[in-house]
């Protein structure tokens, strides 16, 4: 028990300025949104092949699938496949199948070239082929960047109904923006397409962006007690409950990458960007301005009671 008081004693946010505790997560935001904008208007300046704020993957851009039943290697499989432009080869996690993308539309020669070469090395009926056009493509970019601005407004307004007032709020919402615009970054840099179980998990890490934002909004302005204690009160609930949804998803990840499903690897992956994020935003950013702005509402109370100018601060820090 004294290990863990002495870790949360190391980290209390109380003992630093407000500014420096929301400068951090600002600058990082703005960092993110530089590099999506340039990544979507200048994207020879960030060596980049691609007119887009992340890495469209084939349900966005179009292209073909095929599924296969083989024991053939990984290795194997890239160097038979090495005349068509791969994007994917990988297990899928059920018996022996594995799951190969490639760059390439139906109705073309290598399309027919392709069916040739599958039917020869596997026989007809063997395999699953699918082709998404890149019409339908745009059709799914358009729906999903609705469906992301539609939860996020929800959520927005769910937040304002809740609070009322508007600083609280628009510091539930920022940090939530935050939580979902670093995750993208990072998948940028670290080559991962968006999908659709991507865009899954980034639907989720919106609602869990603001479980442990109304958990410390609601301690730092319904609560009653000094504003320090309130504040570290609320900082170790809530780390707990997102070291316990940390260790969930990572679990998932070991399993996924292990048992080889790209699927729920590429979701626990954007989670744990994502929940990482959390934490900085959560407790860094929406806490530096929660304590902003109680303390500014007590000082303005202070003063309103005839309360001495040089006793004010003493008493809304103590």
């Amino acid at each position: 028990m004294r290990e863990k008081e002495s870790l949360f004693e190391k980290i209390d946010i109380t003992k630093y300025p407000v500014k420096r505790l929301v400068a951090i997560p600002l600058i990082i935001l703005l960092i993110s949104l530089i590099y999506l904008g340039a990544a979507f208007t200048y994207p020879e300046l960030l060596h980049i092949d691609y007119h887009s704020p992340v890495r469209l993957g084939m349900d966005f851009r179009g292209g073909t699938w095929v599924e296969i039943g083989t024991d053939e290697t990984r290795g194997e499989l890239i160097e038979k496949f090495s005349a068509y432009p791969l994007t994917l080869v990988a297990e899928t996690g059920i018996g022996n199948k594995k799951r190969i993308e490639i760059n390439l539309k139906s109705g073309t020669q290598e399309y027919d070239q392709l069916i040739d070469l599958l039917n020869e090395e596997y026989g007809a009926g063997t395999y699953r082929i699918e082709s998404i056009s890149p019409v339908f493509g745009k059709q799914y970019q358009t729906q999903t960047l609705w469906a992301l601005i539609i939860a996020f407004i929800l959520m927005a307004i769910v937040v304002f109904v809740v609070f009322v007032t508007f600083v609280p709020s628009f510091a539930v919402v920022l940090s939530a923006f935050s939580d979902i615009v670093i995750p993208v970054v990072c998948m940028n840099v670290i080559g991962m397409e968006l999908s659709l179980g991507t865009v899954a998990a980034l639907l989720m890490l919106i609602g869990y962006s603001v479980d442990s934002d109304i958990l410390l909004t609601r301690n730092l302005l319904h609560k009653r007690g000094e504003l320090n204690d309130k504040l570290r009160g609320a900082m170790k609930t809530g780390i707990m409950m997102t070291s316990t949804t940390l260790s969930a998803v990572f679990a998932m990840f070991v399993v996924s990458f292990y048992i080889g499903i790209p699927l729920l690897k590429d979701i626990s992956i954007v989670l744990l960007f994502g929940l990482v994020m959390d934490l900085m935003n959560t407790w860094l950013l929406n806490a530096g301005i929660l304590r902003w702005y109680v303390e500014r509402k007590e000082r303005k109370r202070y003063v309103k009671r005839g309360v001495e100018k040089e006793k004010v601060k003493k008493r809304v820090r103590a």
